[in-house]
This record gives C-alpha cells, structure tokens and sequence, in this order.
C-alpha cells in the first residue's frame, strides 16, 4: 500500500514539474530587461558638490555585472573609483572637479544584467558641478590674470641646463659661474633674450635649482640670488615674460628635499616657506611680466614618475602648492597679485594626477591669479618607436592630452602652461644640433602641432632647451640650433 500512495506522489509531481514549463526552453516566455526607474542625481542636475560624488541608478529589478564595472564604466569630467551592485542598485562612486563642470557617466549595454542573465539597454547620465565661486575684482588689483599673461607669453623657451645645474661633485656655495657653466652651457648674456624676443617668443622659463645655495637655517647665498636676479632682468628688460621656479629641488637624485610624502612634507614645509619667501622678497617691486613657478616635477618618495605608487600621495602635491601661494602672498605688495603657478604630480598630465590636484586657495579670495603646468614629451619615445616621424597617431596622442587639460583644468577657469616640451626618448635619444635637416623638420612639426593646440586651448608653451645649445647661446658665437624648428613654432602665430 505504501508503496502504491508513492508512485501516485512521484507522478503527480513529475505532472506538476512538466506543466510549469522552464525559463530555459524556446518557447518559454523571455525575462524582459532591466530597465532604469531613477536616478541620484537626476539626470541635468546642476550645483552638485564637487569632489567625492554618490551616484545611484536605480532599475525595475534585482541586477548584476556581466563584467568588472569600475574598468566599463565610461566618464567625463571626473573619475570613476568604485563601482558595486547592491539589490536593484547600481552604486557609482566618482570624483568631479569643481569649477561647473559636466560630468556625464555612460553604463555601457548588457554590463547591466538581471539574474536571467538578460542584458540593460545602455544609460548616460549627465550632470554639472558646482560653479567656482570667485571673489569680484579689487580695483587695486592691477596686474593681467594669469589666463590673460599665459595667452600673452607664449610661444616660450626655456633656459635650461644653466641656473638648474647642480650635483654633489661642484660642492656647495661655489660661486655662481661654477654651477651655471657645470653642463655644457655658457654663462648667460643679454644678447641671448634679445635674440629670442627679435625672433618672436614672448616668455622664457627660468630653471633654478637651489639646495646647493642655502646654508643650514635656509638662506639662500646673496651671490646666487643676485645672479638669479640678473638673468631674470635679462629677460624682463628684452621684453620677454619670465617665468622662474624650484627646480631641481625636486626630482629622482639623492639629494631632492621636496618629495610628495607626508614625512617629506611635514620635515621640509618650513624650510620650503621660507625659501619662496626670500624668492619673493626679493622680487616684490616687478611687475606682471615675471611669475613664480612653485616647483618642478616633484616625485614621491619611490621616484616613482607618472603617478604616485599610492595615489593618497597626491594630496601632499596639494599641500606643497598650498604653502607655496600663501608663503608668497604673505610678503604683500606686487606678489598679492603675482600670478603663481602650480605643477602636477611629476608634472605629469594623466587622468589620476590630474583629478587629483586640488588648485590651492589663494587668501585673497581671487582665483584669477593661479595658473597649471604639466610638461609633455608626448607620445613618449615617438623618435624611436616612429623612426623620427611625426605621424597622424602622434598628433592625435597630443589631442587626447589637450582633451583631458580641458575637462579636468581648463574648463574650470584655471589656463594650462606646457612647461617642457621636445623630442626627447629614451636613453636621451632626441633631435637635436647633429640630426639631420629631414629628422630637424619632424621636430619641427611636432611643435607646430604643440602650438596649434595650445592656441586652441588658450594655453602657453616653453620648449625645452634645444633651440639654441652649448656655445650657440654665446653672443661672440651665436647661433640658432635648430632654426627651422624654432620657425615652426613661431609660424603658428603669425
């Protein structure tokens, strides 16, 4: 009997089992796709905060990824640092500038599933930040905002491997020529700026490194200020813009003091303050036309270039610059309104570096004197990997670059300075003085198309060095170096 009730059991649940049906069977009904029901922030939402922003998208049913979403998701204006799927949720984490900024996040079709393993239709979602809020002008203030001096000094040049000169073999507090001599440069002369500005730059940028000029308590050495002092004339007297700065303070060799590192920062912010304030004391009476650089391509303490090995290293970037305006606006006069400019991490210009600096504050509560450089030898090794050919794929690495500049910098009122810029690859492969007339004009459509883009982008450029090298710079044997590429550059602005 028992048996018998069982076999009746057995059947009427495998009759039960046949007549639902299964999902997984053609003719059974398709799970219809997730579909969006809302959103945090609404879709052409404005004023948002800057900075770590919360999104969430919200669909009609329980959802899943296909695949890693933080690596799918697409951005602009902002980064995307974490990514999750909670219930019917899709949770966005993302940094945004401020500045009015659009951010517009696109989930991408069938990233989005639900437990059928049914994919989304994709969704972009788009919304603005919060616009900067920027002090009216003083009508005391009359120096040009620094969007204004960077179109007015461009094209530019740098001074380099003279002022920056350093190493432990010339010892300390040697007398200026030593170190100004030390790498293949002459010691320089007016003639030099006057040449430049004949030719049509309108800025140079002067590299000087300091550690080796400062003695225990910080000062700096008065002969070596007042050379710095003189070359700076130089260049204001010719006409020409000035930008001077911290260099090789910074930088992979031993002896760099100022690293992108809590410790580094904490034991070096005085010593660094206080050399920016003798810097501007120096220099409080002179007028718009020289601007202050507050350092080079600072490094974490790893050397490590492109980006810090742990990211939260940026913010020591930030604190750098922010000691930099303050310890300059502190000494009044001229530099309330100096326009002061301030570097990436390693000068760098990713998407991680890039969201992560944060613009100092400048006490007056006037943002229009504050400017950004990056340097660029993009795309790095291009003399290598393309044979010494400039090519479409390079020009179009410069575009995305300018892209980026524009979506995480310029956009939000600050103007771009491309600091450094040449030819140079690896194992210093670069065009230069011995290269060939066809290998000179590569070099110089590569900084054509530099400065084509800057002027699209209302920014400044400095090319580094090569233009004019070694005894070249002399005025009893001058010469250009590399004329034909330095009239690339000039051409682009007639």
């Amino acid at each position: 009997m028992r048996t018998f009730l069982f076999s009746i059991s057995a059947f009427i649940v495998a009759l039960g089992c046949c007549s639902c049906g299964d999902d997984n069977e053609p003719n059974a009904e398709p799970q219809p796709a997730p579909q969006v029901v809302g959103s945090t922030p609404v879709a052409g939402a404005t004023g948002i905060e800057a900075g770590e922003v919360s999104i969430t998208v919200t669909y009609d049913q329980e959802i899943t990824f296909l695949s890693t979403p933080t690596e799918q998701i697409q951005i602009s204006g902002g980064s995307v640092t974490a990514v999750r799927a909670v219930n019917n949720d899709v949770l966005i984490t993302a940094y945004c500038p401020e500045g009015k900024t659009t951010v517009s996040i696109t989930i991408p079709a069938n990233l989005v599933r639900n437990k059928k393993g049914v994919g989304a239709q994709a969704f972009t979602l788009s919304f603005t930040t919060k616009a900067m809020a920027w002090a009216d002008p003083d009508a005391a203030d009359t120096f040009e905002t620094a969007a204004t001096a960077v179109l007015n000094m461009t094209p530019g040049w740098n001074l380099g491997n003279t002022l920056d000169s350093n190493g432990e073999w010339m010892g300390n507090h040697k007398s200026p020529d030593t170190y100004e001599t030390a790498w293949g440069q002459p010691v320089t002369d007016a003639h030099l700026m006057v040449a430049m500005k004949e030719k049509g730059f309108k800025g140079i940028r002067v590299p000087v490194t300091w550690y080796q000029h400062m003695d225990a308590e910080g000062n700096v050495d008065k002969d070596w200020m007042d050379r710095v002092q003189q070359v700076v004339d130089y260049v204001l007297q010719a006409g020409l813009y000035c930008i001077l700065n911290v260099h090789h303070d910074t930088g992979a060799h031993d002896a760099s003091w100022l690293r992108a590192d809590k410790d580094v920062y904490d034991r070096s912010r005085a010593r660094f303050e206080y050399l920016w304030k003798q810097i501007a004391e120096r220099f409080a009476n002179y007028n718009n036309m020289l601007l202050f650089e507050g350092y080079n391509e600072m490094l974490d303490d790893n050397n490590q270039w492109n980006e810090p090995k742990s990211l939260s290293d940026l913010q020591y970037i930030n604190s750098y610059a922010q000691s930099f305006v303050n310890a300059v606006r502190a000494t009044g006069g001229k530099n309330l309104s100096r326009n002061l400019v301030v570097n990436t991490y390693a000068a760098a210009h990713g998407r991680s570096v890039l969201t992560g600096l944060v613009v100092p504050t400048d006490p007056r509560g006037d943002q229009r004197h504050l400017a950004v450089q990056v340097h660029s030898y993009n795309p790095w090794n291009w003399v290598i990997t393309y044979n010494k050919k400039w090519t479409d794929a390079c020009r179009r690495d410069l575009e995305a670059m300018f892209a980026n500049l524009n979506t995480y910098v310029i956009s939000k009122g600050y103007p771009v300075i491309i600091g450094e810029y040449a030819t140079n690859g690896e194992g210093e492969m670069t065009i230069n003085a011995s290269s060939t007339v066809e290998e000179k004009a590569e070099a110089g459509r590569h900084a054509a198309d530099m400065n084509r883009l800057c002027r699209k982008y209302g920014a400044a450029s400095f090319y580094w060095m090569s233009l004019i090298d070694g005894k070249d710079r002399s005025e009893a044997t001058f010469k250009w170096t590399m004329e034909q590429v330095a009239d690339s550059i000039i051409n682009v602005y007639k």
